[in-house]
This record gives structure tokens, C-alpha cells and sequence, in this order.
């Protein structure tokens, strides 16, 4: 039985990979660079955040981004198990960031 093979824009690989790295770069940031406005609450949840991201950012990198193109080179090819592990590590990072948003950090505020 055969695979069944998806397309995903390379378009919105790339800006996968580029909002998941500035997140994780912000993330990062707060440590790195502490600042007093922007406090760590809790620390378990935002190094589960920095994991999610982690994870997903090195799944769309190691994994998804080495995958064939279309002809055209607009397409990636994605089969439906790496389908369900990229929502699967998008879950984890929304229910990450939902997380931390409860302890106070946003990124889309911040």
C-alpha cells in the first residue's frame, strides 16, 4: 500500500520556521538578557514553552525542511505521519504558550 504524500507551500514552511525561531529567540532572550519588566514567573512553564519550540523548531529543520520539492519548487512533500507530528508539536506548543500566558508572559504582547 502506497503512502499517501501531501504539499505544503515551502512558503509557509519557511514562515514556520522563522516565527517559531523568533519566539524561541525572545524566549531565550529573557534569560540571556534579563530585564525587570519582564519577569519569569515560573520557570517550569516557560522551560516547557522553550521545549515545545525546541522540538518544533528542530522538527521543521531536521525533518520536514529535507524533504523533496515540487518541480516547480513551491511545494515540500509531507507524508501524513510527519502530517500528524508537526500538528502534534504545534499542539504542544500552543497548550506551551497558552501556559505561559497564564503566568504572564505573551509573546504576542511582548
Amino acid at each position: 500500500m502506497k503512502k499517501q504524500k501531501y504539499g505544503m507551500p515551502v512558503e509557509s514552511l519557511l514562515k514556520g520556521i522563522e516565527v517559531t525561531r523568533q519566539d524561541l529567540d525572545f524566549l531565550c532572550s529573557l534569560t540571556e538578557v534579563p530585564d525587570e519588566e519582564f519577569p519569569i514567573p515560573d520557570a517550569v512553564e516557560y522551560s516547557y514553552a522553550i521545549v515545545a519550540l525546541t522540538s518544533q523548531l528542530t522538527y521543521m529543520v531536521d525533518n520536514i525542511a529535507k524533504n523533496e520539492l515540487s518541480e516547480d519548487e513551491e511545494l515540500i512533500t509531507i507524508s501524513q505521519k510527519e502530517l500528524y507530528k508537526l500538528t502534534e508539536l504545534s499542539d504542544k506548543v500552543e497548550e506551551a504558550l497558552g501556559r505561559l500566558r497564564a503566568c504572564g508572559i505573551s509573546l504576542k504582547s511582548n
